[in-house]
């Protein structure tokens, strides 16, 4: 699809209209003269990409992402090789769930420029969350490629080794992250950690970064490793709700309960959180401190008994089943009877 269809599915999407043929064109001419838009009265002034990339910009960081879309493709119809605006333009829609819109704008722009940076990266995160993981491997480790050819390492579209790779502070964090990520997924905690090395080298201090090796070293058993690294990503930044969330998934399943739910409860009110707890004791069998934290959730929130009193009732299944015998060890985890696993994910 080319960008002018991209364009006109974008603003039939914020308009909220369903126009097609001629109607949609009228609309699409509309909405870029500035007359009588769907959406906002703006300046007919306003005949300078930069000037609309930096409104868009102001829009999107007061949370105004209408308007920040109109300004990012506004800056386009000025400027038809402004790619960045067209990024955002696809970010945006990933943060609001349109991930075919999102995928468009990202292919459109790789289209005009294949070693855009930037669209590399985001469509391959977009892929990695869609668990397209081939796909992602491919773009992230163009976007290496590319990244490392700038480093004067390497050429062509296949980064070095990755014993060979070399950053610095202009390098993609999130792309080494993606590809930490990506080890992590293969269980090969080993090149995860590498790439994870690399990314702290880009920006040490990166709560992002931490929440991602910390998870990759519960998933590789390396616990105390993983507390550690959740700690330091907070003191980094404690607005990072994936840490908060790991971090109180590894204290539940360390059985520090109490911690836990301190923990959920800095992204989360408290009943959520002793509900949170109380299914990681669910699944891993510890039925009487799942009853416990299932109780106390409904104590302390009305609001949230439902969802707990469906884990009571699941607590109840479960020992049914144990006192039925069905060919379970007495210490069977509840997971392999309920099929359920408890999982967090280290978001790139």
């Amino acid at each position: 699809m080319n960008r002018k269809m991209l364009l006109l599915a974008v603003m039939a999407v914020l308009s909220g209209c369903q126009t097609t043929g001629s109607e949609q064109a009228s609309a699409f001419r509309s909405v870029y003269t500035g007359d009588n838009s769907v959406l906002y009265q703006v300046q007919k002034q306003i005949d300078s990409p930069t000037q609309a990339m930096q409104l868009a910009a102001r829009a999107y960081q007061s949370g105004n992402l209408d308007l920040a879309l109109f300004q990012y493709l506004r800056a386009i119809e000025l400027d038809p090789k402004r790619y960045g605006a067209l990024v955002w333009v696809g970010r945006i829609h990933r943060e609001r769930g349109n991930t075919q819109l999102a995928e468009m704008a990202f292919n459109d722009v790789l289209t005009s420029d294949p070693d855009n940076l930037d669209a590399l990266t985001e469509l391959g995160l977009l892929y990695l969350a869609a668990r397209n993981h081939e796909k992602a491997q491919e773009l992230l480790g163009k976007a290496v490629a590319i990244d490392q050819r700038r480093l004067g390492h390497g050429e062509g579209d296949s980064p070095p080794d990755l014993a060979a790779l070399q950053v610095d502070g202009q390098s993609p964090l999130k792309v080494y992250n993606g590809l930490g990520v990506l080890a992590d997924l293969r269980n090969d905690f080993t090149q995860a950690e590498a790439y994870y090395r690399l990314a702290m080298q880009i920006e040490p201090r990166s709560a992002l970064v931490q929440n991602s090796q910390g998870y990759s070293y519960y998933l590789a058993g390396s616990w105390p490793e993983a507390e550690r690294m959740y700690q330091r990503g907070i003191g980094y930044d404690p607005s990072y709700h994936p840490l908060w969330r790991n971090y109180g998934l590894l204290l539940a399943r360390m059985g520090r309960y109490e911690e836990a739910v301190s923990a959920f409860e800095q992204i989360e009110k408290r009943a959520e959180a002793s509900n949170d707890v109380g299914y990681v004791c669910l699944v891993e069998g510890k039925l009487d401190e799942a009853e416990q934290f299932f109780r106390s959730a409904i104590e302390q929130s009305p609001a949230h008994y439902a969802t707990a009193w469906d884990n009571l009732k699941r607590v109840e299944q479960v020992r049914r089943i144990r006192q039925l015998g069905a060919n379970q060890a007495p210490d069977k985890p509840a997971s392999a009877i309920l099929g359920v696993e408890v999982t967090a994910a280290a978001t790139p």
